[in-house]
């Protein structure tokens, strides 16, 4: 189907208008498309061009001079003519030996006339030719579309629809899936196999492979790649490829293998739709890990589908929340398996293995390595902002999404206290957070979390902060701001007024302050080392209050 369509220089020359025309040079261009015929007779008018036109000229404008000659021919080449049709005549009676060794070095057809003719009628005859193919290439695009659709709403797999795919464009097709096996159609060695999976792996690493449009790979001078990427919500699932040799890709070889792919996401969506569906035994046992009623660490292991071995691999607690103007995880309706899917899929390349359960607005994911990896909190960072990316690309950029993340265990029978982990981090981060989303990093906080008397907490912040607080509340002022500063920069006056965008003497004037209301010892260690924890304390009391 992707040639049917094209009109060629050859086609052309076999057309009754052209009986007395000769290739004069470049004849290894023939196979060049035609796009249009023009009549040109100006050097200057090429830039008018738009690539694949086939030139009419009598050379009136540029015949009596060999340098307007060359001048004229290679502003055709330049712009990308599909050749040079010359009637030879009074102007230029033959075509000289400089035009023909230029053509010939270029592979650009040079065609003479040895007897007068009527461009109008070439040119009609020509332009209906080629409306009238590319009418019935469409035609047949149509009707492939058709075929697709009725495919993909079939119980057919994608091997099948990639033969479908390779009988309409007539040349070698393949399909890259993320974590799955390629298929090529028509079957190619494994060693080709393995070294084309090799490229798309490396050229997708360099972040050389277009994410969202077609893009093309080169093989060799001959030899190219054709490639459309498969997304679902922003999110690359596989690629599909058709392989070009000695020629350019068209028209109609791009529609077909945009709807093509089109056709290709849905039966990957519908494959994931039902993997998560089947996934309710998953649900169950992460309801269990949750809850805490998993005790016996080789039956989780086991359930988990882990295989004993000497260590075990590493797993991280994550919960993510999502915020947006719709509802999120509405298990009633496909787009929610189809966002866990993609999920699984962006998790799965970074190198983990997903159980994942939707509450609410929570998600609750456990992550679990398949492999040693180099780094996991960096495989782990670079999980997160995928997801945060593809969950904003499918509900709105002004979706808030944000993770707690426990610390990294090889114990999974104490998930639900790393699960627990990961939503104390949620509790402190504010609903704009930009902080880290690691347990890890909580510092001081991972002790205040674990005092459960609320009083002793109250208590602690008024024995060290209550004069301020109080003072601060009477008459208006930033004494408690003004020593977290100074304590934040390390005791330095300096650092400390220009943070509060205040003159040194008014500074000055608050420490004096602070001293008379808690002592002028709150510098020296142990002191100080109290008013920390106790600002840290108060200022996390003030963000789950908010």
């Amino acid at each position: 189907m992707q040639t049917e369509w094209r009109l060629t220089v050859a086609d052309v020359l076999r057309r009754p208008l052209f009986e007395h025309a000769d290739v004069i040079a470049g004849s290894r261009g023939l196979a060049r498309s035609i796009r249009w015929v023009h009549i040109l007779e100006a050097a200057s008018n090429a830039a008018f061009l738009n690539g694949g036109e086939l030139v009419l000229s009598t050379g009136v404008g540029f015949g009596e001079d060999d340098g307007k000659r060359l001048a004229f021919l290679q502003g055709l080449i330049e712009r990308g003519a599909a050749g040079l049709c010359v009637e030879l005549g009074p102007y230029i009676p033959e075509i000289p030996e400089s035009m023909r060794e230029l053509s010939e070095h270029h592979q650009f057809p040079l065609i003479a006339f040895r007897r007068p003719v009527r461009f109008v009628d070439i040119t009609l005859d020509l332009h209906e030719s080629i409306v009238t193919r590319q009418t019935e290439a469409l035609r047949h695009l149509e009707a492939y579309s058709r075929e697709l659709q009725q495919l993909t709403l079939q119980t057919t797999g994608l091997p099948r629809l990639l033969t479908h795919f390779q009988a309409a464009v007539q040349t070698q097709v393949f399909l890259i899936r993320q974590e799955r096996s390629p298929l090529f159609v028509p079957a190619m060695a494994h060693s080709v196999q393995n070294e084309l999976v090799a490229l798309f792996q490396k050229s997708q690493q360099a972040g050389e492979l277009s994410g969202q449009a077609n893009g093309i790979l080169s093989l060799s001078e001959q030899k190219r790649i054709l490639y459309q990427p498969i997304n679902a919500m922003g999110h690359v699932l596989a690629y599909l490829g058709v392989i070009l040799y000695e020629q350019e890709p068209n028209e109609i070889l791009l529609l077909t293998l945009d709807r093509t792919a089109t056709a290709v996401a849905q039966l990957l969506l519908r494959s994931m739709f039902a993997e998560e569906q089947a996934r309710d035994s998953q649900n169950r046992l992460l309801d269990d890990i949750l809850q805490g009623r998993m005790r016996h660490e080789r039956q989780l292991q086991t359930l988990l589908g882990i295989q004993p071995q000497a260590a075990p691999p590493g797993y991280f607690a994550v919960v993510m929340e999502i915020q947006a103007e719709t509802p999120q995880f509405n298990e009633e309706e496909g787009s929610y398996y189809d966002l866990l899917s993609v999920f699984r899929s962006i998790v799965s390349c970074c190198g983990f293995r997903l159980y994942q359960r939707a509450k609410g607005e929570r998600l609750y994911m456990l992550f679990v390595e398949t492999g040693t990896l180099t780094g996991p909190r960096m495989q782990l960072q670079k999980a997160v902002n995928e997801l945060t990316r593809t969950c904003r690309s499918a509900l709105g950029h002004a979706a808030q999404v944000r993770f707690g993340i426990s610390r990294r265990s090889v114990r999974y029978v104490e998930a639900d206290s790393h699960f627990r982990e990961a939503e104390q981090v949620l509790t402190l981060q504010p609903k704009t957070a930009s902080s880290s989303p690691f347990y890890d990093d909580l510092g001081v906080y991972r002790l205040l979390l674990q005092i459960t008397d609320e009083h002793a907490i109250d208590a602690f912040i008024s024995d060290y902060l209550g004069p301020l607080l109080q003072y601060d509340e009477h008459h208006g002022s930033r004494l408690v701001l003004t020593l977290r500063t100074l304590l934040d920069h390390n005791g330095s006056k300096q650092e400390t007024a220009d943070q509060l965008y205040i003159r040194r003497q008014t500074l000055y004037n608050r420490l004096e302050k602070i001293a008379e209301l808690i002592g002028d010892t709150y510098l020296e260690p142990e002191h100080r080392l109290c008013l920390e924890l106790a600002l840290r304390a108060h200022a996390w009391q003030q963000r789950v209050q908010a």
